[in-house]
């Protein structure tokens, strides 16, 4: 099959502009002010809009899949139906880490940074680490795990998820820049017109109601 390798290296270069101008807020940068769901919303489709979409959905996350992850226990409960910082931070996290990674398997993540770091600093961390993978994305440089002390699993763990994220999208995004065009569907012929090729009459036109009843 051939590609377009314009269109890939448009794309590319696209990913490219991205990653000179992205960064994901760091704690410090996250509202300090608590928030209610829509804004929750809001929020995480403003810094990750370049994730791919759910089928159907117009954000990021909606709030069936935040009431999911309290169920689930992968992030704290709202406090009176509103999100702090730490919420803010953990729905960062699910929100990239679910392209790559099963639910159970964030959950397990997010605990042993927590069991190492304090929010803050994993959430930090997080960040850091993800601009790494951004970086090392578009620089063609082997990736190559973290040097992490004992106990410190989870940092290379996780710099790998986001490595794989990254590539994730960037592969998903050139594919679809290098498939065929779809050819447009063929129009549907009008009923009236289609019964008469066929030798069928049209369809008579009703009557008027009461015009028959004496």
């Amino acid at each position: 099959m051939m590609h377009d390798k314009a269109l890939v290296a448009e794309k590319l270069r696209k990913w490219e502009g991205f990653l000179q101008e992205y960064e994901l807020p760091v704690w410090d940068k996250l509202p300090g002010i608590e928030l209610y769901m829509d804004q929750v919303i809001a929020l995480l489709t403003q810094y990750l809009n370049f994730l791919p979409r759910e089928e159907g959905a117009d954000n990021v996350a909606t709030p069936a899949m935040i009431n999911n992850y309290v169920k689930q226990k992968v992030i704290l409960p709202p406090v009176q139906k509103k999100y702090g910082r730490e919420q803010l931070a953990q729905l960062m996290v699910v929100c990239l880490l679910k392209k790559v990674l099963s639910i159970n398997e964030i959950a397990g993540l997010m605990e042993l940074m927590i069991a190492r770091f304090s929010q803050q600093e994993a959430y930090d961390s997080f960040c850091s680490a993800l601009e790494n993978a951004l970086v090392k994305a578009f620089t063609h440089k082997e990736w190559v795990a973290p040097p992490a002390a004992e106990g410190e699993a989870a940092v290379v763990a996780q710099s790998a998820a986001l490595a794989a994220l990254m590539g994730k999208l960037v592969v998903e995004d050139c594919l679809a820049a290098a498939a065929p065009a779809k050819p447009a569907p063929p129009q549907k012929k009008p009923a009236a017109k289609a019964q008469a090729q066929k030798g069928e009459p049209a369809e008579a036109q009703k009557e008027p109601a009461g015009q028959n009843m004496k």
